[in-house]
């Protein structure tokens, strides 16, 4: 992603998450590879295979579940700040706090939903290839749990003053 490298970048959950970036730009390689083969061969071929679909589809979920936490870490993920310009520093620097908290706190139902989800449902095959949803949807699960991690470090150093000035 070619994202600047700072403080986020030390320590285990930068280093993580970094390993995490490469796999996704892996997963945008193969995305981009498979459909360009679907394409020839369903124009040049007539051949239609349902399998590349659903590969794609599985790198698909795991690119956008495994860049959240990154995004979040370096503050590239979709906020809206234009308050922090009408508010005290202080208001400011709360409302911040209580954004990372509320990520937090998403992630974890998020986790626990599907949690739930998969009790039920994690050995059910996809139709194509037979992937059990437990491996088709890894990618969101640890995603999901890094980007948790990864909030709950920003709240340690918005409340410590380490933090940059916005939500990292």
């Amino acid at each position: 992603m070619g994202m600047k490298r700072d403080i986020n970048d030390r320590g285990i959950l930068g280093r993580i998450a970094r390993f995490f970036e490469a796999i996704s730009i892996g997963c945008l390689g193969v995305i981009s590879l498979l459909i360009f083969i679907q394409i020839v061969l369903r124009n040049v071929f007539s051949i239609a295979f349902v399998g590349i679909e659903e590969v794609a589809r599985l790198a698909h979920v795991t690119l956008v579940f495994l860049l959240v936490p990154l995004l979040f870490r370096e503050g590239q993920h979709v906020t809206i700040d234009f308050i922090y310009h009408y508010v005290p520093q202080k208001v400011g620097h709360v409302l911040r706090a209580f954004a990372i908290a509320a990520t937090a706190i998403y992630g974890v139902l998020f986790l626990i939903s599907e949690f739930q989800f998969m009790s039920k449902t994690a050995t059910v095959p996809s139709p194509g290839l037979g992937i059990p949803n437990l491996v088709f949807f890894a990618g969101a699960y640890i995603g999901m749990a890094l980007l948790v991690l990864t909030a709950v470090e920003q709240f340690i150093r918005l409340v410590r003053g380490t933090a940059k000035g916005r939500v990292e």
